[in-house]
């Protein structure tokens, strides 16, 4: 399941048991990375079954935002990306193709340390089935 240089599987195992909370930490409580990546129910609370696993954007900026993504992708398993591209994006907010991520995506500048943890975290979580 686990391949490359550094997988994320090699790095909970050296940083022990701290990795994963520190990562969920800052994606629930730093990034709130669920209020756009995890879809909502009927009463608009998070739907739990599909945490992180993508959504569709029922808000939209007052004025037009150019390639404003209404089709939130899923993270959790990090499905589209591997970790290195992941890292990346979260250390220096630029996509693998070398744009940056679409709005509303925050561009993320973490040290590595917290885009590791980050990165993580989102492996450990199951991702949407296909």
């Amino acid at each position: 399941m686990c391949a490359g240089a550094l997988t994320s599987c090699e790095r909970v195992g050296q940083n022990g048991a701290q990795q994963l909370p520190r990562g969920k930490y800052l994606v629930e409580n730093v990034g709130m990375c669920q209020d756009c990546h995890t879809p909502r129910d009927e009463r608009g609370e998070f739907d739990r079954s599909k945490w992180l696993q993508g959504a569709r954007m029922d808000s939209q900026p007052l004025h037009p935002v150019q390639n404003w993504n209404r089709d939130v992708p899923g993270i959790a398993g990090l499905p589209r990306l591997g970790d290195a591209a992941v890292i990346k994006l979260l250390e220096t907010g630029v996509m693998p193709n070398g744009k940056q991520a679409r709005p509303p995506m925050p561009q993320f500048r973490l040290t590595h340390e917290d885009a590791v943890a980050v990165a993580d975290y989102l492996k450990s979580l199951p991702s949407a089935a296909k």
